[in-house]
């Protein structure tokens, strides 16, 4: 059986706060594709460009994000793999590879929420992270997903943060 995958755009904007009640905001957009996998997922797939080196080299990592009824998953390839699973009002544990030893890194999410438009959607996410059990920062995510052939984008892009 073969899975029908459809190209859309994706803005990504993420807001860390490390305790200092500044939040950081980060944003990356970038074309994908999005499924629907045999476990009932909503499946999106990316590349991010995450670092570039003094002779312009740059390194991608190959990102999946899948969006079920009860949990999202963000699952990140390449050196710097990574597993995380946010389940509302839970807090799941994922380790992170690193040159000093494995990492444990733990996220309380405290919000996942989807929204459907026609032409695409939202997804929300506000979490804590913490590492080897101490909490580093408060986390907002917002990702919105856009048919790529559709018209309207705006009203998607805009949604993304609005809704409080």
């Amino acid at each position: 059986m073969s899975v029908e995958k459809k190209e859309v755009r994706i803005k990504i904007s993420s807001k860390h706060d490390y305790g200092m009640g500044e939040m950081t905001p980060i944003e990356v957009v970038s074309l994908g594709e999005l499924y629907h996998d045999e476990d009932g997922f909503d499946c999106l797939t990316y590349e991010e460009v995450v670092d570039e080196d003094e002779n312009g080299t740059v390194q991608v990592v190959n990102n999946t994000l899948r969006i079920g009824e009860t949990q999202v998953e963000l699952i990140k390839g390449g050196d710097a793999s990574s597993h995380m699973v946010f389940v509302p009002n839970q807090k799941t544990i994922s380790y992170l590879p690193s040159p000093a030893g494995e990492l444990e890194i733990g996220v309380h999410t405290a919000m996942a929420e989807k929204t459907v438009y026609t032409n695409g959607f939202t997804l929300r996410l506000k979490y804590e992270l913490e590492m080897n059990q101490t909490m580093i920062s408060t986390c907002g995510l917002s990702i919105a997903v856009v048919d790529n052939n559709a018209e309207g984008q705006d009203e998607v892009y805009q949604n993304a943060w609005d809704r409080k």
